[in-house]
């Protein structure tokens, strides 16, 4: 079959003003892992990434029309929700007998809605490769009971909605062929001077992303990983693989690994590092971690296996407000985690920090400021709380009444609602989707900007990012300076 997979439009961008500069173009990998599959099943596979190549819902229109496809699926988030929605619509009008599938978390939660509008023919839950291959099978026999295949949405022939299943879980990663890559053009993808790493390419160096570990142990309520509590991992061999196709094959010079807890086998850390070492790889890379997995011994063997930063998702300074959120972590095992970093290597750190949780209040986030000041951190991220579609925290507050979901009592979606979920509050007058009682919109915003006055405007931080500001980036860099932090 013909199957046409489309990463849609999103409505980031568009609200971010001056801060798009900041956007990272990764691949997206979860469409690029569903096409090497259904390739590897014989089917004739292509893949449009709009946001990387600068496509509107009308172009993506006629891309659609151009291919022909006798089946298309749609990845599904939050900030591409609305696109989708129309999109879908569109397909299922101007091309009758062409199913339309979504897929990925936006699309599970809303499922229901996305079928009772006409939006598409079956949404997928869960990790979707197999799934979507098993779909594929059905829908080339000209079936569209769908009964059989797991974890899938599709309304029955009485218009009900039908469910086979929760969550479509792969125990073996190393089952998965390696994401097709060659689908799309590497000149779309990587970062720009301006970004919100602190890894900047050299000019003509290419970067990119991996996934190398699915599931995660933890149940932070405010994460939308939390269907699956078993973490799965890709083995070493097959990560210092892809790694070194990376290096030689696609010319990337630094890629940053999108795991949830990078370090949670500590034995195929310490076997990916030395592998590395041993194959003479010169690819530098970065990765998220949890502040209690972090040790002297694994952080030396990154180091000398050309690892440039660790992101640690710190969140608060509050411990109360940690615990609110079930982090699992104290600040001091933050300050642990960071001094190890800096005594054992010279890795840069990141800490990621959530404005607005539960319960916070000024006094709460006076403490989180003093910590990420006292910190010795290269990079600070302050976002503002959005509970997303799919976290435990979107369940509850969405539950209880607090938090404009865009279902409405008639059963319609307002589907500008989601726009909400995508705004990058210091780029855009949007409020908050939702805050917490103890504090304001207008006081979030201030404190968002605090925060990043208070971290950025000292010598040491002006110093090392006035490094990475060339005469080209000046006028941007100014902007986003202005409208950012004041």
């Amino acid at each position: 079959m013909r199957v046409l997979l489309i990463n849609p439009p999103d409505e980031t961008e568009a609200m971010l003003g001056v801060g798009r500069r900041l956007i990272h173009r990764w691949e997206p990998l979860g469409l690029l892992y569903i096409a090497a599959v259904a390739r590897d099943a014989g089917h004739d596979v292509a893949v449009i990434d709009a946001p990387a190549e600068g496509l509107d819902s009308e172009a993506v229109k006629a891309r659609i029309r151009l291919a022909a496809p006798e089946v298309v699926g749609f990845s599904t988030l939050t900030c591409n929700g609305a696109p989708v929605w129309e999109l879908g619509r569109w397909v299922r009008s101007e091309l009758p007998g062409t199913p339309v599938v979504l897929g990925n978390l936006h699309a599970s939660v809303y499922a229901e809605h996305y079928l009772r509008h006409g939006c598409c023919d079956v949404v997928v839950h869960g990790e979707g490769e197999f799934v979507f291959r098993s779909l594929l099978d059905r829908m080339s026999q000209g079936q569209s009971d769908f009964s059989s295949v797991q974890a899938v949405s599709f309304l029955g022939a009485d218009g009900a909605v039908i469910r086979t299943g929760d969550w479509s879980v792969i125990p073996d990663l190393a089952a998965l062929p390696l994401p097709a890559r060659d689908l799309l053009n590497v000149q779309r993808y990587g970062m720009g001077r301006l970004n919100s790493q602190n890894y900047v390419c050299r000019k003509g160096e290419r970067a990119g992303a991996l996934v190398t570990e699915r599931g995660c142990r933890f149940r932070c309520r405010f994460c939308v990983i939390h269907h699956d509590r078993q973490p799965r991992y890709s083995p070493a061999p097959r990560v210092l693989d892809e790694l070194e196709m990376l290096e030689r094959d696609r010319g990337l010079g630094y890629v940053f690994f999108h795991d949830p807890h990078f370090l949670g086998d500590r034995d195929r850390i310490l076997a990916i590092c030395q592998g590395i070492v041993n194959r003479g790889l010169r690819i530098r890379w970065g990765c998220q971690a949890n502040v209690n997995l972090v040790d002297a011994e694994l952080v030396r063997a990154m180091d000398r296996a050309n690892c440039y930063e660790i992101a640690v998702g710190v969140e608060s300074g509050v411990q109360r407000i940690l615990d609110k959120v079930e982090k699992r972590i104290t600040p001091e095992r933050v300050r642990l985690a960071v001094e190890t970093i800096r005594a054992e290597s010279d890795i840069c750190t990141v800490g990621l920090f959530i404005l607005g949780l539960p319960g916070e209040t000024q006094q709460d986030f006076q403490e989180t400021i003093r910590l990420s000041t006292s910190l010795d951190l290269d990079m600070a991220q302050f976002s503002i709380l959005t509970p997303y579609p799919g976290s435990p925290l979107f369940e509850e507050l969405a539950a209880h009444g607090e938090l404009d979901t865009g279902v409405r009592s008639d059963g319609s979606v307002d589907t500008s609602v989601w726009k909400r979920y995508s705004s990058y509050i210091m780029f855009t007058d949007r409020p908050p989707v939702w805050v917490t009682p103890d504090l304001t919109a207008s006081q979030l915003r201030k404190m968002q900007k605090e925060a990043l006055r208070r971290f950025y405007l000292r010598p040491r931080q002006i110093l090392r990012y006035a490094r990475r500001i060339s005469p080209g980036d000046l006028y941007s860099s100014l902007r986003l300076i202005l409208e950012g932090l004041f």
